[in-house]
Parts: structure tokens; sequence; C-alpha cells
């Protein structure tokens, strides 16, 4: 006892002078210069500082380009323009269509009101009868002009200002209002008569002017809104995307909180904002495990590592004269070593976990053997509780059987150590559902509920210290967990505090159908 109390008082006394010899190389290292010293220091910081200020020069800008501004002239304005031009294209058809039938529509009209007065005038016998029919029509305005294009007779009110043209088509305006003229030649007596009637077109005109404007403003209104709006809606839409930029450009491994803005969003976009979420609530999830797994993995190592370099020390001092010291430190440096070898393996085998690398050497097996192989190792290491079991014989299992074992010894491990002597400790083996069903039970002092779901978890120790007094570190159950779900099975627990805990662990009794083929090819 005085040499283990020796050792202690010797390992805290070296970590504080380790602490203290850390602080005086920090203190030793810093010496107070003298005026030469001065000197140099100020000719050594002008020629870095030019040096330094175009550092700080590039972390500006660096800075300043971290968070570019997203430009919209890309995809917004493609899509903006796109459904412009589409727009444009259909309603200047459309226009032109209803512009184009309102024209046709007023020709007809026009073809029809000259057929029909043309077809009330028959071939004339006389000049002076053709003159009197023209003279007396009053459905129309009429003008009968003779072969030198004098007038000779008119159905007009008004008196016609210039001489009308002879022409099958023309045009004439008179006192400011356009006629549309259409002449029919006509033989009367040897002499050429050309009759000409008159169509007042002056509002057919006005009308087709006034549509054809209000179209054109029709047009360039509907286009600028659908463009100004459409922008807009465009805009907002692939805000999402803007923020999506500059969060993304902003995210590090200070801020992994940054989230998108999904209350303005709506459709698709909105289940892109959350689908971005949720993949960082996953990162930040992952991050924070591995900074955790790091942390409690340093700590783990950093106790025995202490301990071995304390006992190296006393070897150094006093090993070479003290046999019993010499003794208790191999014995020290040697448990401390088992332990941090124990570490390493299960943090390596996590390890090819996480990289998806374990191998698992799996083939059917006799699961009952098994548990009797486990029952016997356990009566044979341990007299302190009493061991039952209830085994199903002839229970075959596909699997890695070492994997398996290493299993089941996890959770018969942890109920040795968690419950007290004299207590009762249960292997039983049964089938369910076509799945072989393994318990582990005992009568020891439980886990509470509010632990249950991380018991799991990596590092994770229901009470620290009496975890680390147990010489545990965490990892048994994770690993276990592993071994578990790379087989395809499932973990079960059940637990109360001051009664005991209960693992059931299910696993596949057939070879699943897609290794079977995999095998068979093979």
């Amino acid at each position: 006892m005085k040499i283990k109390d020796r050792a202690k008082s010797f390992i805290a006394g070296s970590k504080a002078r380790t602490q203290g010899g850390a602080a005086k190389v920090q203190k030793t290292a810093t010496p107070k210069p003298d005026g030469k010293a001065n000197n140099a220091q100020a000719r050594s910081s002008e020629v870095r500082k030019p040096v330094q200020e175009n550092k700080s020069e590039s972390r500006a800008a660096s800075t300043a380009g971290k968070t570019p501004v997203p430009q919209h002239s890309s995809l917004v304005s493609r899509i903006s323009t796109f459904y412009t031009k589409m727009f444009a294209s259909w309603l200047s058809t459309a226009l032109i269509v209803i512009f184009g039938l309102v024209i046709a529509f007023n020709i007809l009209y026009l073809v029809f009101d000259f057929k029909s007065v043309l077809d009330g005038v028959a071939q004339p016998e006389t000049v002076q009868s053709f003159v009197d029919h023209v003279n007396h029509l009053q459905d129309a305005p009429v003008v009968l002009v003779d072969d030198k294009g004098e007038t000779i007779a008119s159905s007009m009110e008004q008196e016609i200002l210039s001489t009308p043209g002879t022409g099958v088509v023309d045009f004439s305006v008179i006192n400011r209002r356009v006629f549309l003229t259409h002449g029919r030649h006509y033989w009367v007596e040897g002499t050429q008569f050309t009759m000409v009637i008159y169509h007042d077109i002056t509002f057919m005109l006005l009308e087709v002017v006034v549509i054809g404007a209000a179209a054109i403003l029709l047009f360039l209104v509907s286009l600028l809104t659908i463009y100004v709006r459409g922008s807009y809606l465009t805009r907002k839409a692939f805000g999402v995307l803007d923020e999506l930029i500059i969060k993304a450009n902003n995210i590090s491994s200070q801020n992994l909180n940054l989230r998108l803005n999904v209350s303005d969003s709506a459709d698709e976009v909105i289940d892109f904002a959350v689908t971005f979420n949720r993949m960082m609530d996953r990162i930040e999830r992952a991050y924070e495990k591995q900074n955790q797994f790091v942390s409690d993995a340093s700590h783990e190592l950093r106790t025995p590592i202490a301990v071995i370099q304390g006992y190296a020390r006393m070897l150094e001092r006093w090993g070479k004269d003290d046999k019993e010291i010499l003794q208790e430190s191999i014995e020290a440096i040697n448990k401390e070593s088992k332990n941090m070898q124990d570490l390493v393996d299960k943090l390596l085998f996590i390890a090819r976990n996480d990289k998806d690398t374990l191998v698992l050497v799996k083939k059917q097996f006799d699961m009952s053997e098994l548990i009797q192989e486990l029952v016997r190792d356990t009566l044979m290491l341990e007299t302190r509780h009493e061991i039952k079991s209830i085994i199903r014989p002839d229970v075959k299992v596909y699997g890695d059987r070492d994997r398996i074992k290493q299993t089941l010894r996890i959770f018969v491990d942890n109920a040795i150590k968690y419950t007290e002597p004299g207590g009762t400790i249960t292997l039983k083996l049964d089938v369910e559902d076509n799945q072989a069903v393994a318990v582990v039970s005992d009568t020891g002092i439980g886990i509470p509920e509010k632990d249950l779901s991380n018991i799991f978890d990596r590092f994770y120790r229901v009470d620290t210290a009496r975890e680390r007094n147990k010489g545990g570190h965490g990892l048994g159950l994770s690993i276990a967990r592993i071994i578990v779900l790379r087989h395809g099975g499932r973990i079960k627990v059940a637990s109360k505090v001051g009664e005991g805990t209960r693992f059931s662990i299910f696993l596949p009794m057939e070879q699943p159908k897609e290794n079977a083929e995999e095998n068979q090819e093979a």
C-alpha cells in the first residue's frame, strides 16, 4: 500500500511538474529585449509591415469574396424571357387573327353591297333610260360617266368635286370622307359608259384604326405586365436558391446550424428547402458525433498514457534499486497497455464499419451449441453469480459465428458487471417468427428509462464514474449493435431500475435470397 500511495503521489507530481515546465517554457520563451534587440526588432517590424499589410488585404479580399451576391441574369432571366416571348407570340398571333377577321368581314360586306347594287341594274337599251335609272337610284350613291370622263348622271345628293375614277376599284376623298369606288363598263348605243358605285368607308377605316391601336396598346401593356410580374415571381420563387448560395458559402464547422427560410416558399421550392435543411441536420449531427467521438477517444487514451508515463518516470528514478516498485510498475504498465490495446481494437472495429470495410464470414452454424459453449465459459470464469440457461436444441443461424459470440459475450459481461454477487444471469435461446431469439437477462441494478435510447451510442455511460470503475469504455453495446445490424437482426431492451435488464437479440435463421444467389454464382 505504501508503494501504491508513493506511485500515485509521484504520478500526480509528474503531472504538476509537466504543467509547470510548460508554463516555464512559455515564460522563458519571451525574454525582455535590450536596446540592440529593440533596434533589430524595429527593423524587422519595418520589413514585415508591408507583408502584413498585404496579408491583411488578401484576407479582406477573401472575406469580401466569401459571400458573392447571387446573379439573377442566368436562369431567372431565361425563364422570364422564355415565357414573355411565348406569351408575346401567342398574343400577337391572336390579335393579328382578330384584326384580319375584322377586315375580312368588312371587305365581304362591301362586296355584297356592290353586288346588290350591280344586280339591280339591267343592261340598258338607251342612254336616256340609263341616265334616268341612275338619277333615280336611292339605295347607293352611283355616278354615270361617259367615255370622255364627264359625269352625265348621279344619284348622290352632294356635288362631286372631282372627276370620279373609272377603274375597277379606286378611292376618292370627298368633303373629308373616304369612299371606295367600283366601276363597271356598259355599251349603250355604241358608246361606252362607266357606272361608278361609291361606298363611304370612313367609319370602317376609323373602326379598323381604333381596333388596331387598341390591339397594339393591349399587346404592349400585357407584354410589359407579364415580363415585370413574371420576373418578380420568378425571382421570388428562386429566392431560396439565392439564400442557399449565400448560406452554403457561409457554412463552416463553426456554423453548421444555418438553415433556409421556408416560410415564403411554395410548391417544389419549399420541398427543396426542406430537403436541404434535413441534409444540414444530418451533417450537423454527424459532425457533432464525430467531434464527440474524437473527444471521448482522446479522453479515454489520456488516462492510461498518463499512468504509463508516471510509472515509467518512477521506474527511472527508483525501479533499478526497489524490486517491489519494479514489479508494481511492470504490472500497471502491462494492465494499462492491454486496456489501450482493447480500446484501439474497438475503435478500429467501429472505423471499419463506418468505412464499410468490415468483413463478416457468414455461414450456417448451430446457435444452440454456441449458447451452450458461452454458458460453459461463463461458469468457468464466474463463480459469484448464479448462471441459468434455457436452450432450445438444433437452432440453426446464418451468420458469422465468432462475431455473434462476441456480441453475446458483451451482453453477458455487462450483466456480470452490473449484477450484485449472488444475483442471477439467465441465457435463453428460442425461435420466434423464423428468427432465432437469444435473450440475456439479469437481476442487476437496471437502466433508467431516460438512458435506454442512448445506451448504444459510442462512449455513452449511464454513470460515468461507475462505468470507469468497472473498467469499460462505453463501446461494447455500440459494437454489439453494429454486429447484429450487419446480420440483418435487431435488439430489444427492457429494463427496470432495481429489478434488472433483459436484452433480446433477433437473428435470421436462413440465408437471404440475394446472398444465396450471389454464392451460387460465385
